[in-house]
């Protein structure tokens, strides 16, 4: 299931070298603005300790992770919205996103080129979502002209959007992104219409310096933007991307001696994609199935006709039935004929909301 997370920011933050410690790519990472013009692509397989756990038990000749994409989408700078940079280019690869990864810079390094000559996060930060609010405010701009007359003329569907687009418009002025607008369920078909960048979730990520996350000593400025990105609401967390990326480039083994040197429980990216299902609503779902193993990306709610659609389009007219082996028995139990023996596999007709974790056979005519 394609989701995607866009990496954005201003130049020379991070970006490129988080998208390469993700997808173990080789994008450029030169130290000057615009290195990465266009958007770059990676899919990344999600780690997972109940996908390894099921391997043990099940023995399958192929186990397949689920996956998410990342795109690492060219630098922008102030009044990008205006054509400046790379301008709207930027701003419409944003739009094919599901959710945003806003990289900050936190780190000091004279050898590597920044918008001012001041680091202030908290001040990049706000410079990124402003060109955001304006291009969304031009959206919204444009479409009350192109439905106004047909609202003073009457139109019932066009008055109730316009209605919508001043209010989301309103909002959007006064620098409070889209998704502050309270839409209705039948309202919300036409705001996703629109295509707006500030209705799409966000995590704020502080690129902190490696020396920051193996000593634990976090610094003025680290600190000072940590307090400002709570402050918005958004889902935070702080790496150092150029030590994820040197990390990403080691073996196993060597990986494993460094994290335990460092005594770093997990790379700092492992906690990206764990956020990025949280922004999401994502859950994962499993199937054992002719000797493979495999993890199911699908969003919270997804009933379980819709689950088995998802492996294959015709499943969803042939659906009979679910076998479900709940998360918490199949790792308490972690034996297929135990699961059996005891009645713990429960039968589960169309409806049933598939639970995060879910171990399913689907029954097909």
């Amino acid at each position: 299931m394609g989701f995607k997370c866009g990496i954005v920011g201003l130049p020379n933050v991070g970006k490129s070298t988080l998208f390469n410690a993700l997808t173990n790519s080789k994008v450029p990472m030169e130290k000057y603005p615009f290195c990465t013009i266009d958007p770059h692509i990676g899919i990344v397989a999600v780690p997972d300790k109940r996908l390894d756990l099921l391997a043990s038990i099940y023995k399958p000749e192929k186990v397949i992770p689920t996956t998410l994409q990342f795109v690492d989408i060219a630098g922008l700078v102030k009044n990008a919205s205006k054509g400046e940079g790379l301008g709207n280019q930027f701003l419409s690869h944003i739009q094919g996103v599901d959710a945003i990864i806003h990289v900050v810079r936190c780190f000091q390094d004279p050898s590597v080129s920044h918008v001012d000559s001041v680091l202030e996060p908290w001040k990049d930060y706000e410079t990124v979502k402003t060109e955001i609010l304006l291009k969304d405010l031009e959206v919204v701009e444009n479409r009350i002209k192109k439905i106004s007359h047909r609202a003073k003329s009457g139109d019932a569907k066009a008055k109730k959007h316009l209605e919508i687009l001043e209010s989301i418009g309103s909002l959007l002025s006064q620098g409070e992104p889209a998704k502050a607008y309270h839409a209705h369920p039948e309202e919300e078909g036409f705001i996703k219409e629109l295509g707006l960048i500030s209705t799409k979730p966000e995590i704020i990520v502080g690129n902190v310096s490696e020396d920051e996350v193996i000593t634990r000593e976090e610094s003025e400025v680290t600190r000072k933007f940590k307090e400002f990105a709570f402050s918005t609401g958004n889902l935070f967390l702080t790496l150092s991307a150029k030590l994820e990326y040197e990390l990403s480039q080691l073996s196993d083994e060597e990986k494993k001696f460094f994290m335990k040197e460092w005594k770093i429980s997990e790379p700092g990216i492992n906690s990206l994609i764990e956020a990025g299902y949280t922004v999401l609503g994502l859950i994962t779902f499993y199937t054992v199935e002719s000797n493979m193993c495999q993890a199911w990306t699908i969003k919270r709610g997804t009933t379980a006709v819709k689950a088995a659609s998802l492996i294959h389009s015709s499943f969803e007219d042939r659906f009979i039935k679910a076998e479900v082996r709940p998360w918490d028995i199949v790792e308490k139990v972690k034996s297929e004929a135990m699961l059996r023996e005891h009645g713990h596999i429960r039968i589960e007709g169309k409806s049933y909301v598939v639970q995060d974790g879910d171990v399913i056979t689907f029954k097909l005519k």
